[in-house]
């Protein structure tokens, strides 16, 4: 691509390659091999990863007895944009049902929308089958290097892969704590007329 520019520049692409193994999901992990040019690449150009949202990785294979998880496609700025103190984030939302692909949008100049959500880890999960191998996926990753630094590293990781645990098995979970929330609501409004109605109290008093 030639020496970076001199003026502030980003690019949204698909890269079809990954930077790290942790932004790689199930299937064969990545190689050194494969992760070097793309690296390369990016520290030739000094290039930076933007603020991204909602979805981490952002292919899916859709095949059930193969799932893979990518993160490839990324909105990547150069040194000169954040020296320039320009505000640039992404928003991948989940692929649906026409592509295998998350479908970005690039805000520009709005930094308070793009504040990444912290990340918790929800009680719930500790219930469901399938987080162990979710846990064990990246737990068994190959490491070089102090055991304080290798399990940081595993601990940053998992956040990646817990999200999407979190986003494919419970992305509901709100929308009906809602509903709950609601119906509770209208259940003690219909309460005040008429306190005796032995149905809604038994609905109140169970929520």
């Amino acid at each position: 691509m030639g020496q970076p520019l001199s003026m502030p520049w980003l690019i949204l692409d698909d890269f079809n390659c990954v930077k790290s193994p942790e932004e790689k999901q199930l299937g064969v992990p990545p190689t050194w091999y494969e992760l070097k040019d793309f690296d390369d690449c990016c520290l030739a150009l000094r290039l930076h990863d933007a603020p991204t949202t909602d979805c981490y990785y952002t292919w899916y294979s859709n095949n059930d007895s193969n799932p893979v998880c990518y993160n490839l496609d990324r909105v990547l700025l150069n040194n000169e944009w954040l020296e320039a103190g320009l505000h640039c984030g992404a928003h991948f939302s989940p692929p649906g049902c026409l592509s295998d692909h998350s479908p970005g949008i690039v805000s520009l100049f709005d930094p308070p929308a793009l504040k990444p959500k912290p990340f918790r880890f929800f009680n719930m999960w500790a219930d469901h089958p399938d987080l162990l191998a979710t846990v064990e996926n990246r737990w068994n990753m190959n490491m070089e290097g102090t055991t304080q630094f290798n399990l940081c590293r595993k601990l940053k990781a998992l956040k990646g892969p817990l999200k999407t645990f979190n986003n494919f098995h419970y992305s509901d979970i709100s929308v009906k704590a809602k509903e709950a929330d609601l119906a509770l609501q209208d259940a003690q409004m219909q309460l005040k007329p008429d306190p005796e109605d032995a149905v809604i109290r038994g609905f109140v008093g169970g929520s």
